[in-house]
């Protein structure tokens, strides 16, 4: 009754986080958490898990009153790591070139033609030549899903859009490298439309259903779901652009940890302790830090923007066996701890014996560990393992079990840190002014958010001899981060001013007799397209609009500078739209 009281009149976003191991709901209230949710995704059918999830944090609610849904999922990323991705027909045009096979997970359909550096199309492909191609490709192949991407498309679409074009009457899904990203880097650009197509299939279905769960507990506001770079879009937009819904969950995260404003100023290492994984992010000066180009999927980079997060496979459900003389904690997850009514013990069946939990059945995680004790003091006296300075000789009781068991998933996050620091620090330096006063990070500040994170923070701060923060709400921060997610888009205007040209690749836009001389002058069309574009999808136009990247590179033609090719990239900055208390 309380509840609805507190939010009678009110307006309330609802997030939801779909990770590994638990499916996470919170219902935000003005700045307040004021109900949240946890319970295991069933990967048979994520539906369940998020209806159970849903139906527990919405009792007691009046659903009118939801405002926004927003959620993240890993149904995109799962899909792509199972390798359970549709097989996708590519097409490619490349012109002048190495050969191209080796890089892409299929081999592509090479198309004649070439678009220079400039945009200048210097080979058109051939509309009757395609139309064959594409019947005989697909007759052989039986694919539904295509992809095409051209060399230097986002400097001139045109052959990528008649390409498709030619396409339309024959695939049911087509992807555009230069339609996903306006950035230079054909190999990335192709990698992103081919996974683009590979998952839509399995997008639109998960679409559907969630759409259904919430219509079914009348739920009638706009759904978003999270993109890799830390915004949101409205569900019916992400269908033409899947692939940006891949490692949603690291976002979730990012964006939680803003949201609850734990980082500060300091360098900050954030860790999302899940039942599987332990999410590495690093924070500088109270940002968080961005890849470079993009993230990889797989083994493939691509142009997908996402923030730098690290998994190590340490989480509360890590299983833990002894074996050959060896006692290992992770990476693998076979099911909950024992405590939970798990068959083998876990990194979490450790901390309850320890006391640093208290969910489960105490005595069934001390018998497991004590049956490991056992078993450890059976094989020593084997004599079958050189004892030699091992630890295993000190090993009698559940306790000292479980004391080892934490000691090994400490060792295992210590090093992941280190490893994704020493990264950072090797990062290439482009200024002068890094040269002179170099930024190296240093770890000063922990903040530890996840559904272990009560359990092993503290372990993990006097581990490491550095500060910790666990804030409240830390097990459903993902939850939160994705209800409070500001919407984001981007866009790429190239402007050659010698040939009065003005390109916009997401939009497929080619504008000729463009006046624009400076870069500051491309900057504000950057801006101006931006906010129509926000409108158009109904987003809020309110938000900063942010500069990512300038490109001015002069045209130098008989020794003299006379035009420029300038590159500006803008997007609706991503971040949360507030605090909460």
């Amino acid at each position: 009754m309380d509840s609805l009281l507190i939010l009678k009149g009110g307006y309330m976003l609802l997030g939801l986080d779909v990770g590994g191991t638990f499916t996470d709901a919170v219902i935000i209230d003005a700045h307040r958490v004021v109900a949240t949710a946890k319970r295991r995704t069933t990967k048979d059918n994520l539906m369940n898990g998020i209806g159970e999830a849903l139906d527990a944090v919405l009792e007691g609610y009046d659903t009118s009153n939801i405002e926004q849904v927003t959620l993240s999922t890993t149904v995109v990323t799962n899909t792509i790591v199972e390798e359970k991705e549709q097989v996708v027909d590519l097409y490619v045009v490349t012109g002048p070139g190495r050969n191209v096979d080796d890089i892409f997970p299929v081999k592509p359909i090479y198309l004649q033609g070439y678009t220079d550096h400039r945009g200048i199309v210097v080979e058109r492909t051939p509309a009757d030549a395609v139309h064959g191609i594409v019947n005989m490709v697909q007759t052989r192949s039986g694919n539904d899903l295509a992809a095409v991407s051209a060399k230097f498309g986002v400097r001139n679409p045109q052959e990528e859009l008649s390409i498709t074009e030619e396409l339309k009457n024959t695939y049911h899904t087509i992807s555009n490298g230069s339609l996903l990203s306006g950035s230079l880097n054909f190999p990335r650009r192709t990698i992103s439309a081919y996974f683009n197509s590979a998952v839509t299939p399995v997008f639109t279905v998960f679409k559907k259903n969630v759409e259904d769960a919430l219509s079914a507990r009348n739920i009638l506001a706009p759904l978003h779901i999270l993109k890799a770079d830390g915004g949101s879009l409205p569900m019916e937009h992400m269908v033409s652009r899947p692939v940006e819904t891949a490692f949603t969950g690291p976002a979730a995260t990012v964006l939680g940890l803003s949201a609850l404003g734990v980082i500060g100023n300091k360098h900050t290492v954030a860790l999302d302790i899940g039942g599987t994984t332990t999410d590495i992010s690093l924070w500088k000066h109270g940002k968080p830090l961005m890849t470079k180009s993009g993230v990889s999927i797989r083994e493939y980079p691509s142009a997908v923007r996402s923030f730098a997060v690290t998994s190590v496979g340490i989480g509360g459900e890590s299983v833990v066996r002894f074996k050959n003389g060896n006692l290992t904690v992770g990476p693998e997850r076979v099911g909950p701890s024992v405590a939970l009514g798990g068959v083998e013990p876990t990194l979490g069946d450790a901390l309850i014996v320890l006391g640093h939990a208290t969910y489960g059945d105490f005595n069934l995680a001390t018998q497991a560990l004590q049956d490991m004790a056992d078993a450890i003091q059976a094989t020593l006296r084997s004599k079958n393992v050189n004892t030699s300075n091992n630890q295993l000789t000190l090993i009698k009781t559940a306790s000292d079990v479980a004391r080892l068991i934490v000691e090994k998933a400490l060792q295992t996050i210590q090093h992941g840190i280190n490893e994704v620091v020493k990264v950072e620090n090797k990062r290439p330096i482009y200024v002068v002014a890094d040269i002179v006063n170099p930024d190296v990070f240093v770890p000063e500040h922990i903040v530890v958010v996840g559904g272990t994170a009560p359990s092993l923070g503290p372990s993990i701060g006097e581990y490491l001899e550095l500060p910790v923060t666990i804030p409240e709400n830390a097990a459903v921060a993902n939850a939160i981060g994705a209800a409070l997610a500001l919407s984001t888009i981007e866009l790429t205007v190239h402007v050659d001013t010698k040939r009065r040209l003005l390109v916009i690749p997401e939009l497929g836009v080619k504008q000729k007799n463009c006046t624009l001389k400076r870069a500051e002058q491309v900057v504000e069309r950057a801006k101006e397209t931006l906010s129509e574009e926000a409108i158009r999808l109904g987003l809020d136009t309110v938000q900063e609009i942010e500069v990512i990247s300038i490109e001015d590179f002069p045209v130098v033609e008989g020794w003299q500078s006379m035009e420029r090719l300038i590159t500006v990239k803008v997007q609706l900055a991503a971040g949360v739209k507030h605090y909460v208390e």
